[in-house]
């Protein structure tokens, strides 16, 4: 037993003195998440995603999902074009799910024929679906 305490406290020791790679933790600072040497910040048309080493724009992005993925992924020592052609590809398609499912949402609302509310209400469970799907697999990338 007393072995096994000791272990795990020489286990939790190596843990804390490890270096910490700061890209892990994205936090809050201001108007802004940073994540390494990126900060995301949201914007009226959507979420930016800035360089503060060099101090410039390296991406605009759709959601808050996409924009962390891509500060995340860009922050990664092993990042490379095609992961953020990637996200930024999966961002698209959530603006276009969203945008579906504002329009459904809303013919579903205003309709007074009950087909075509009913189709709009198919089409809404298809479109927020796939949004769904999307954002899912930009998680890989936040928290891989």
């Amino acid at each position: 037993m007393i072995n096994k305490s000791k272990n795990l406290l020489s286990d939790l020791e190596q843990i804390v003195n490890a270096s910490i790679d700061p890209a892990m933790f994205p936090y809050k600072k201001g108007n802004s998440i940073r994540v390494g040497k990126y900060a995301v910040r949201t914007t009226r048309h959507g979420h930016k995603i800035f360089d503060c080493e060099s101090n410039c724009m390296i991406a605009e992005t759709f959601s808050k999902t996409a924009a962390l993925a891509l500060a995340k992924s860009s922050s990664q020592e092993h990042s490379n074009a095609r992961s953020m052609d990637v996200i930024l590809n999966v961002d698209r398609c959530i603006q276009k799910w969203y945008n579906d499912c504002v329009f459904y949402r809303n013919t579903m609302t205003k309709s007074s024929d009950p087909i075509r509310s009913h189709v709009a209400e198919t089409r809404y469970d298809i479109a927020r679906t796939e949004t769904e799907h999307a954002r899912r697999q930009l998680d890989k990338y936040i928290y891989s």
